[in-house]
């Protein structure tokens, strides 16, 4: 058990936290949240021994390990103090010039010491004259016990579980002996964060994990926390994340931590409804007070009341007033204006060809297979895929601002709005946020409305005067969407446009862009964002881009069926002969190359180009596949949502039903008298978990029947048309 005790901290005159207590045990994963700058990193510092706090204390027994994975860990010598502060026996100059592989087997350090003391020993008895002396049975005696110890740490698996966690987390097997001071920050702390995962201390600290990773690194991560022997405390706006990984919230607000059970779904629930007691609260000492000083002021000048009126002053001194509810308008509020309506071909782009060339290294390709592209009007699109496989690229390749080879072709009265997702290249540091959108102001219409869009974004009084270079983050994401809004845009191509949003920013930005009635491309690995608004999912791998139609939830779960497809047709086919290449079809609808190549996972998806590889689709081909998609997709819609919400039911179940199975766990238990009651409530829980299994059983087989004739019929339509 370990356990915050009174932590209060200042920052100049100003409290931080007062009082802050929690209790939290092994295998705990709490989620940190709270608005930005209540303090959730300063609260991880603490813990991690980093700070001290004005007073109260951290307690936990001493020895107990910590590891701390800082938000900020991106600047080389930043990332190298860090390496540092973890007291990792390498010095720094060996950690600047280590590989990756070797910064992350210094996760083990026992076992490592253990392997080069069993090399020194057998090199000593290997030097022996003589193999009958007392010297030669005492450093056998010591050799073995050595070799126990090593096999008791599962010291041989050590090289596999390195390797698992650094492909994991996006590395490559030619990356992991690279020099760790040729990657960028962000890599290195993606190293940093395997080692401290391996090295399993019994607190870990995660400020934003999930900001410098892609999609499938997150997914690895849900997948390895679970399994994660000690306290995890995560701080993350990423509320998909969160959803999966925490077993508990700890809300910090007001200078107070508030913990709940449950996930951020949860606890959202459990705060809504705090917040109307709170409220109902506030109003009634409200009108009380109202009540005590309309009374204090009448009768202050009467002889014969003023022992009423000492009374009622004392009792508001004494009376601790009750904090009003946290004004939810104070977050951001605002709209895209309505587009221009443009051509119902947005973008196309023709033979796109891509590689970046460098003067020293080998030239990088990123698009290599010459694919036709097209952005239709209303299209909502999730940009997802490694880090590294191009999804920047595309972006700014659409935007017109990256040569390719090619050729890019607007849409008729197409106007465009990039959001780069590294704010200092669109953003003039000695500008004031004033000056910063009267730049992008092109008519007067668009001038007459900065102020009332900087004050939807937070920017009111002197703040506009502040110079972009000293804002914040969160405040320079907002100032450049306060930008997009100036002009009507009818493409709005995103890069990243989450990355320090707190929950209450992304979710007015979900509801704009929900509401927007142009086209969209989202370049996000966060998975909730992109699944509020988009009606597609593009990912790119393997040199070139696949295509999902529906949105981001669909996307996952055709992702996981190929992914069992392939993992099922390898294990069927690894003992047979193989089919010459032109024989070759995989299972995920994907084909093999003349040369050999797999194309199609990880994922296949659909392709973009029709099968004639020499143009793009006829008209009438997409016009037949949109038709089929609507009337599937009115079909497929409702039961998506039977079975996410059957999944929910069957979830809530469980946990009830286990939470029973504790208590009827207990022999005490049936001496209280409600044993009755309970096995009755156990017996009605188990009919209905049946119930809901069996509704999501049909439900998913209908939803499967569905989806199969929607490929027959798209089958159809190609081969009769093309």
């Amino acid at each position: 058990m370990y356990r915050l005790h009174n932590i209060t901290y200042f920052i100049s005159n100003r409290a931080l936290f007062d009082k802050v207590s929690l209790t939290f045990n092994r295998g705990d994963r709490i989620g940190l949240i709270g608005p930005n700058g209540t303090g959730k990193t300063t609260l991880l510092r603490i813990m991690s021994g980093k700070l001290t706090p004005d007073k109260g204390r951290c307690e936990w027994a001493s020895g107990t390990r910590i590891g701390y994975l800082q938000q900020d860990s991106l600047e080389q010598s930043r990332v190298n103090k860090e390496f540092m502060h973890h007291k990792f026996p390498e010095s720094s100059s060996n950690v600047k010039n280590s590989s990756v592989r070797q910064l992350v087997m210094g996760a083990f350090a026992e076992t490592n010491d253990l392997e080069n003391r069993i090399a020194d020993v057998s090199g000593r008895i290997s030097k022996l004259d003589t193999y009958e002396g007392e010297e030669y049975t005492q450093l056998l005696t010591q050799l073995e016990t050595l070799q126990d110890r090593y096999e008791i740490m599962d010291g041989g698996k050590r090289h596999a579980k390195v390797e698992d966690a650094l492909k994991g987390l996006g590395f490559t097997t030619d990356q992991l002996d690279v020099p760790l001071n040729t990657f960028s920050g962000g890599w290195q702390m993606r190293a940093l964060l395997a080692r401290l995962l391996l090295e399993a201390p019994d607190i870990l600290l995660l400020d934003e994990p999930t900001n410098h990773l892609d999609i499938d690194s997150i997914e690895w991560l849900e997948r390895y926390l679970p399994g994660f022997p000690g306290a995890v405390w995560i701080v993350s706006h990423d509320r998909m994340f969160l959803n999966r990984m925490v077993t508990h919230i700890a809300d910090l607000r007001h200078r107070r931590l508030s913990l709940y059970i449950g996930n951020y779904d949860n606890y959202e629930r459990q705060y809504e409804q705090q917040q109307e007691l709170q409220l109902q609260a506030w109003e009634n000492q409200q009108k009380e007070l109202d009540q005590a000083e309309r009374f204090i002021t009448r009768f202050r000048a009467k002889a014969t009341k003023a022992r009423q009126v000492q009374s009622r002053i004392r009792q508001l001194e004494k009376m601790e007033r009750i904090e009003p509810p946290d004004d939810e308008d104070a977050s951001i509020d605002f709209r895209f204006p309505d587009p221009p309506r443009p051509g119902i071909i947005v973008m196309a782009l023709r033979k796109l060809t891509k590689t970046y060339h460098s003067g020293r290294d080998k030239p990088v390709p990123v698009f290599t297979e010459g694919q036709d592209i097209e952005i239709e009007r209303g299209d909502k699109i999730a940009l997802i895929g490694a880090n590294g496989a191009g999804k920047s690229t595309l972006a700014r390749i659409i935007n017109g601002t990256e040569p390719f080879d090619g050729e890019r072709k607007v849409g008729h009265n197409v106007s465009m709005t990039f959001f780069a997702q590294h704010l200092t290249d669109v953003l003039g540091s000695d500008l004031t946020v004033l000056e910063e959108m009267e730049s992008s102001a092109k008519t007067p219409e668009a001038r007459t409305r900065i102020r009332g869009i900087l004050g939807a974004f937070l920017f009111s009084g002197d703040d506009v005067f502040k110079k972009v270079g000293v804002l914040s983050g969160g405040e320079r994401s907002r100032l450049a969407l306060a930008k997009s809004l100036l002009e009507p845009a009818n493409l709005l191509i995103l890069d990243e446009p989450t990355n320090h949003l707190d929950m209450s920013s992304k979710r007015v930005l979900l509801r704009a862009l929900e509401q927007y009635k142009g086209t969209v491309i989202a370049v996000s690995h966060d998975r909730y964002f992109l699944n509020g608004f988009a009606n597609k999912v593009w990912r790119v791998g393997d040199g070139r881009l696949y295509e999902y139609p529906g949105d981001f939830s669909y996307y996952e779960w055709k992702a996981r069926k190929q992914a069992k497809q392939v993992s099922e047709s390898v294990s069927k086919t690894a003992s047979e002969p193989l089919q010459s290449v032109a024989e070759q079809s995989n299972s995920d609808g994907s084909h093999t190359t003349d040369n050999g190549t797999r194309r199609g996972w990880p994922p296949a998806g659909d392709r973009i180009t029709s099968r004639n590889a020499g143009g793009p689709k006829p008209r009438e081909v997409k016009r037949a596949e949109a038709e089929l998609r609507n009337r599937f997709g009115r079909e497929m819609k409702p039961l998506k949502k039977q079975l996410a919400e059957l999944e929910n039911d069957i979830d809530r179940l469980e946990k009830e039903k286990a939470e029973i199975e504790a208590q009827l766990a207990d022999p005490k238990f049936y001496e209280s008298g409600q044993a009755q009651e309970v096995l009755r409530q156990h017996d009605d829980l188990e009919r209905r978990r049946n119930r809901s299994w069996n509704s999501w059983t049909e439900a998913t087989v209908r939803f499967e029947k569905l989806e199969k004739r929607f490929n027959e019929a798209l089958e159809e339509i190609l081969q009769s048309k093309l």
